[in-house]
């Protein structure tokens, strides 16, 4: 009686186990299943970065201006942008000659330079023609770039056409960015220093991520599904090779800016490089050690180095500061970029060099 009663026992164990295991299994499927449909409706919901409507995939860049864009309202109401039948944001194609009675200066940088929420004629770079109307300004920046995309860029494009200033400006996340082999999820060059030379180990750039933008973008959302986290957790990645890009990131940019001056010397005109202020700047010391290494490695090689970020501290109103960003870290507005046009011409000015130039 008592066997029969606990072989009772253990079968309604079992099966009450069993039952538990069923529930617990179909919940977890019903509970990674709607995550999975929770995913997919968030990505539907992205909504294309503004880039994307003037951006194509580029092999060596990883993205690029699309030729004889025109879209009127790309920042809102009447903040247009343009670009040229040779990809700079510019209304007007150019020669290769620099004009008579002409100017010319090559701007190279990130969305900063080019103008990100205004239209083509306020950035900084066109306003500099606006002070000194002999001046002729190419934009050659672009959304998104890093240091060594704003290099590769004006190497391969900017160099067809004769100057006789090239404003090589950046802010201080562009050397960020060059650690890493894609921004945002979009693929991008990924640049090394061996045996002194500058080698691209993403060559070329994966095109997988301009076919499906809204699962790039939305990429996100795959990262918090729970079961990725779980595996990285049980099976950790060690990424040794991003330490490299890391630790040479300061060695890299000097490269780049030692090979830069070398091309500018050879078309017999003068690089400046800028480092342009952004919203932290005004209050915070993060970008002090780029700074400082930044002027020592650079007078040392003699090459023109531009900090607005002093500058910018010691002329801006504290009143005014708001209404020079547009609501982020980086971007300026209307205001701010004539700000910055008006104290890098008179900083231009200032290095006896750059104003024989603009005087001629």
């Amino acid at each position: 009686m008592i066997n029969n009663s606990l072989l009772q026992t253990k079968k309604i164990i079992k099966i009450v186990s069993i039952n538990l295991i069923l529930i617990v299994v179909i919940l977890s499927l019903v509970e990674g299943l709607s995550s999975i449909l929770l995913m997919f409706y968030k990505i539907s919901k992205v909504q294309p970065r503004p880039e994307t409507r003037h951006t194509q995939y580029d092999e060596l860049l990883g993205w690029v201006n699309i030729p004889n864009v025109d879209i009127p309202n790309m920042y809102g109401e009447g903040i247009y942008f343009q670009t040229n039948s040779q990809s700079f944001r510019n209304k007007e194609d150019f020669s290769v000659n620099i004009p008579p009675n002409k100017v010319r200066i090559v701007c190279s940088g990130d969305s900063v330079t080019m103008g990100w929420g205004v239209s083509n004629n306020q950035s900084w770079c066109h306003l500099l023609s606006s002070i000194n109307q002999r001046l002729q300004t190419i934009n050659m920046a672009q959304g998104g770039y890093g240091v060594d995309q704003a290099y590769l860029w004006y190497k391969r494009d900017g160099t067809k056409f004769e100057h006789n200033i090239q404003i090589f400006a950046f802010i201080t996340h562009d050397f960020l960015r060059m650690q890493n082999a894609n921004f945002t999820g979009y693929g991008k060059p990924l640049l090394s220093l061996e045996n002194g030379e500058l080698v691209n180990h993403n060559f070329p750039v994966p095109r997988g991520s301009f076919l499906a933008p809204k699962i790039t973008q939305g990429s996100r959302y795959i990262q918090e599904l729970r079961f990725l986290g779980l595996w990285k957790k049980l099976f950790p990645i060690k990424l040794e090779t991003d330490n490299k890009y890391v630790v040479q990131t300061p060695a890299i940019a000097i490269k780049i800016f030692e090979e830069l001056a070398e091309i500018n010397q050879a078309k017999n005109s003068k690089l400046v490089v800028v480092y342009l202020p952004s919203r932290s700047d005004y209050y915070k010391n993060d970008s002090d050690s780029w700074r400082q290494y930044l002027q020592t490695e650079l007078q040392k090689r003699n090459i023109i180095y531009i900090d607005l970020i002093a500058e910018f501290r010691d002329k801006m109103p504290n009143e005014q500061l708001e209404k020079a960003f547009l609501g982020g870290n980086w971007h300026y507005s209307v205001s701010g970029n004539q700000f910055i046009a008006n104290i890098l011409y008179e900083k231009l000015l200032s290095l006896p060099e750059v104003a024989v130039i603009l005087q001629q």
